[in-house]
């Protein structure tokens, strides 16, 4: 058709401009809210390895770190964490860009994708992958460039196109293995849409994706290589290798994890899938992307056919995937249910739902503003940039100490040690530390060459208590009394009479408990004796004056949001997780906002803010990861084998 090329020309331009201007609007409210430093869990071992020298088999992520590296070299070199947060936001922007575009191009409306673009980018989960070190920014980034090379070879279909669309699509695999998921909807669209189907399976295109993806795969071979240099490693090259493939693709616990719902949870957790769409964008959002999918078969069937199987593959595989972390996985599905709701603003469609040019702008409109509102509500509960409390954990495992006076051994839960980690390698570089299990088998004589040039073994809590369990007596450990950790009911007695407050309990993670007759004391402490009792829900909250009866209380099983006043203050707790299936949650699993302002993150256990004489909010934990934890020392200058019973040595009451 004449001018349809210029026509086609003209939209692409118009789409790349939408999608910078809408990818710069994402990267400022990523950078505004960015995590500034260390976190725990993957974030902080990501964090810790982007620039250390040593590659590990563990580390399958290789493409992820090609890109970073770079990156936190050129920027942010003396404080990597935040280099690698920065790096986030920036695969975040570049995500809402690019789906932006392809949004536009499909439904040949440049604002129609920044609609789309601006509902991602305002979704919860995904705003709070773009704040820290993770690997899904760059995952559905990755997802778009897929896209974008699907849309051009199906303008074109030619060899290079295709070659294009199988190196990007070889590649991303070094980013995240899920990608996977993604091959029959991706094939479909090429069977749909190329002249000849059958000739994509000659031997001439075979040739060419077995090379292409041969040549994705060498983004493992450093990883491969340390394994196979590594002394630690069998002597035969097949069990090498074997190491590698169970490291690379994290074997010990995918195997069981995948498909490992049970039937009895399948209901809950699709009331958790629910949940979470609703959280991301809404009621309004998610009608808008209905209608959108049904709309896009009429505005392409190949389109249609791709989105609604990859939004299908990847959900099913969410919801029976049995993790700590299930909802990062549903992800995809939020990028599909955006790029649905841009079908819904198409401005034509062959066949059926024409619209009118004033209804659709209108209709146009009034999504970009309900992205706007989106993201205002969402920004409170996703904002960290004053997010400081990885660093006060470590400080409170590792603070006074150097190499010149003591050795730290940890046995911590492994999204801290983490933490601990990247401050031994980045900031804490005169910290001796190692982990207990690496010493436990000569610990006696790690004791003695350690006490010999005068240096203390100082233990974290789990560490001191597994010395105790395998050596009784034999070493005098004694508590550590700086840095103190006092219990949850010493704090909350310092509180204030007629101090507002807010504390919550949820139900703590595997491994945690609360001591209830504390607790139930703290209850009493704060509400003056007329405490509301407990009625055992998986999230409990709390709230009102000291010394006086709570004004609010609400205990339930599913997530909820609730406002009230306390004071004259105007206060929200909103619960932002799936409990139980949510084992961790980056950023919180809930929040308490006074106005609009954050107060506090709720985390699994007991957490508490109040208000100090002075106006300033003080906020503490219990029973859970952030929860203060004592310090204890095998001292150099203490005699040996005269300890006190072990009971006595460890007061093993949770705070």
């Amino acid at each position: 058709m004449p001018g349809s090329d210029g026509a086609d020309g003209a939209l692409r331009l118009n789409a790349a401009t939408v999608a910078c201007i809408v990818g710069t609007v994402a990267f400022a409210m990523y950078t505004r809210t960015l995590l500034p430093g260390v976190d725990l869990g993957d974030t902080g071992g990501f964090q810790a390895a982007v620039l250390w020298p040593e590659t590990s088999a563990r580390q399958g992520y290789p493409l992820y770190y090609l890109l970073a590296r770079p990156f936190v070299l050129a920027l942010s070199p003396s404080n990597p964490a935040r280099g690698l947060n920065l790096f986030s936001a920036c695969c975040a922007a570049a995500a809402v860009g690019l789906l932006t575009y392809i949004a536009a191009v499909v439904v040949r409306s440049a604002a129609a994708g920044a609609a789309a673009g601006l509902l991602l980018a305002a979704s919860y989960t995904f705003w709070t992958q773009a704040v820290i070190a993770e690997v899904y920014a760059l995952h559905l980034a990755l997802v778009a460039g897929c896209l974008i090379s699907l849309s051009a070879y199906a303008k074109q279909p030619t060899t290079m196109r295709l070659a294009i669309f199988f190196a990007i699509y070889a590649v991303s695999f070094g980013n995240h293995l899920t990608m996977i998921l993604l091959l029959v909807p991706f094939a479909a669209f090429l069977l749909h849409r190329h002249p000849d189907p059958r000739a994509l399976m000659s031997a001439r295109t075979i040739a060419l994706g077995a090379a292409i993806v041969a040549g994705g795969a060498l983004l493992y071979l450093p990883n491969l290589l340390f394994v196979l240099t590594n002394i630690d490693a069998p002597p035969s090259l097949i069990d090498r290798i074997a190491i590698f493939w169970f490291d690379t693709t994290k074997a010990d616990w995918r195997e069981v994890m995948m498909l490992g719902v049970s039937p009895a949870e399948i209901g809950d957790r699709l009331a958790m899938w629910s949940w979470d769409a609703r959280q991301q964008f809404g009621v309004a959002g998610l009608a808008l992307a209905v209608f959108g999918a049904v709309r896009l078969w009429w505005i392409s069937t190949r389109w249609a056919v791709l989105v609604w199987s990859a939004y299908a593959i990847s959900t099913v595989f969410a919801v029976t995937y049995n993790v700590g972390d299930a909802h990062v996985f549903f992800l995809p599905g939020h990028f599909l249910t955006a790029f649905a709701t841009a079908a819904a603003l198409a401005p034509h469609v062959r066949r059926a739902g024409l619209v009118g040019p004033v209804p659709r702008v209108m209709a146009v409109f009034l999504v970009l503003l309900y992205a706007g509102w989106r993201a205002w509500d969402t920004w409170p509960s996703v904002d960290r940039h004053l997010d400081r409390r990885a660093d006060v954990l470590v400080a409170r495992a590792a603070g006074g100490l150097d190499d010149s006076n003591a050795v730290l051994l940890s046995q911590m839960e492994w999204q801290a040690e983490n933490a601990l980690l990247y401050s031994a390698r980045y900031e804490r570089r005169d910290l001796a530390w190692t982990r207990l299990a690496d010493v436990m088998l000569h610990l006696p004589f790690f004791v003695r060459d350690n006490h010999a040039i005068g240096r203390d073994v100082v233990l974290s809590e789990e560490a001191a208590a597994e010395i105790v369990a395998a050596y009784g007596t034999t070493y005098a450990i004694v508590r550590d009394e700086v840095p103190s950790s006092p219990s949850l009911l010493e704090m909350v007695e310092r509180i204030p009479r007629g101090a507002p407050y807010i504390v919550s309990l949820l139900t703590p993670a595997a491994g945690d408990s609360v001591d209830s007759a504390q607790f139930n004391a703290v209850l009493d402490v704060l509400a003056g004796n007329r405490a509301i009792a407990r009625d055992g829900a998986s999230y409990e909250v709390w709230a009102g004056v000291a010394g006086e009866k709570p004004a609010f209380h609400r205990g339930a099983n599913r997530p909820f949001r609730e406002a009230f006043s306390i004071a004259g203050d105007r206060f929200t707790v909103r619960l932002e997780s799936w409990l139980p299936f949510d084992s961790f949650r980056r950023g919180g699993f809930g929040h308490v906002l006074r106005g609009h302002d954050h107060l506090l993150t709720l985390e699994r256990g007991v957490s508490i803010v109040w208000f100090q004489t002075d106006g300033v909010p003080a906020f503490a934990y219990a029973a859970g990861l952030y929860a203060p934890k004592p310090r204890f020392r095998i001292a150099a200058s203490a005699p040996q084998q005269v300890a006190a019973a072990p009971g006595a040595i460890l007061g093993r009451e949770l705070p």
